[in-house]
């Protein structure tokens, strides 16, 4: 957490009325479509947003859009992806489809992309898994056969065991498949799902669209990467530090992602870097006699390594099979070569504190911010702290 985060709360407290916005540390979602029945809504509800968050609708966003080669928007790139979890009639929705990305009739796409070749309606293998465990375990002891195995055995017995005809009149709801021709288009635009599942800045598969479709051409993850960087890059001129580390760490996972360790473990050290800094957004030094006051010490101090990052890094030095040694010369190639206008610590008691965390040294991490607050104090004679 930083002081300024936590400045800003400290004033909305006394202000209700000044406007308040927090940035999270670690971002990240899934496509579980059918994971949670409250995220759902039917498709005839009407969402009513707010004003400051007024939905922009898919009919009014293609206007700027840009067509993939099989004539797709980005919004119908989605609806392939979740194709194979809504059955042909019957759905209900989750509630993303309209106010992350205006389309207020899902069931009309889905048919749409059914007439022009993207989908067909699944088989009745489709539709058995699509059932759970819990039913198609019913169904095979009411065959007097046996329920024991896992999903796939249990779909594959019953489709060897009992009739087709019978099967076809006990499952009689059915699923959208894609087509080769579906799949082929999915491929081909992988970054709509991918940038659905993650939150990176400000980018949704709307903005993403226009930035694939602008020279020069290349790999999505290439563009999403040059996004990144730049944007990181503008958060540090603009003084929002907290934003930078945020988008550092979003490199990390991108860098994760592609099994790149060592270059992670240096993105990495840099979060770590920031995190221990004492600064957040809009750095003021005016102010920091503010935020002093909860810097020392260790067990008080909001100055802290999140455990997430600490578990991350441990992580890596594993991955690389690194000693503590190997792991505090790694991480110091990157942090000797970082900035910034207040640091708590020296980037060799910032690689200390992360082991430390690590093996919940507590003597050894109070030792270490004493330190620091003697260093604070003779460079700040005048802040209390």
């Amino acid at each position: 957490m930083s002081f300024f985060d936590l400045f800003r709360r400290k004033q909305k407290s006394a202000n209700s009325e000044k406007p308040h916005s927090q940035n999270s540390i670690v971002v990240g979602t899934s496509k579980q479509p059918n994971a949670n029945i409250s995220s759902f809504i039917k498709v005839t509800t009407e969402i009513i947003p707010s004003a400051a968050e007024e939905v922009i609708p898919a009919e009014k966003r293609i206007k700027s859009a840009i067509e993939s080669k099989h004539g797709l928007y980005p919004h119908e790139v989605l609806i392939l992806d979740y194709a194979g979890s809504y059955y042909t009639e019957g759905n209900s929705f989750q509630g993303f489809w309209w106010y992350k990305y205006g389309v207020r009739d899902v069931d009309k796409s889905l048919r749409s992309l059914l007439d022009r070749g993207f989908l067909q309606v699944g088989n009745l293998q489709s539709a058995i898994e699509k059932e759970t465990a819990t039913v198609l375990k019913e169904e095979l002891k009411k065959h007097g056969l046996k329920v024991s195995g896992k999903k796939d055995e249990l779909v594959q017995r019953l489709m060897a065991e009992v009739s087709h005809g019978e099967l076809n009149s006990r499952f009689t709801k059915r699923t959208y498949q894609l087509t080769e021709l579906g799949k082929q288009a999915l491929d081909e635009d992988g970054y709509v799902p991918y940038i659905h599942q993650h939150t990176l800045e400000d980018l949704d598969i709307w903005s993403l669209n226009k930035i694939i479709h602008e020279p020069p051409y290349m790999p999505y993850r290439d563009k999403i990467w040059g996004y990144l960087n730049r944007r990181s890059m503008e958060h540090f001129a603009a003084g929002n530090f907290g934003l930078y580390r945020n988008c550092r760490h979003h490199m990390y996972n991108f860098l994760m992602e592609e099994k790149k360790i060592k270059d992670a473990l240096g993105m990495l050290s840099e979060v770590v870097f920031y995190d221990l800094s004492g600064l957040g957004n809009n750095y003021d030094p005016q102010y920091l006699d503010i935020f002093a006051e909860h810097f020392f010490p260790y067990k008080d101090s909001t100055v802290t390594m999140a455990p997430g990052i600490t578990s991350a890094v441990i992580h890596c030095q594993k991955e690389l099979s690194l000693t503590d040694d190997e792991l505090k010369t790694a991480m110091l190639d990157r942090m000797n070569r970082l900035s910034a206008p207040l640091h708590l610590f020296t980037p060799d008691e910032c690689v200390d504190i992360v082991l430390m965390e690590s093996r919940e040294d507590i003597d050894g991490l109070t030792n270490i911010y004493a330190k620091a607050k003697r260093r604070f104090k003779q460079r700040f004679p005048g802040i209390k702290c």
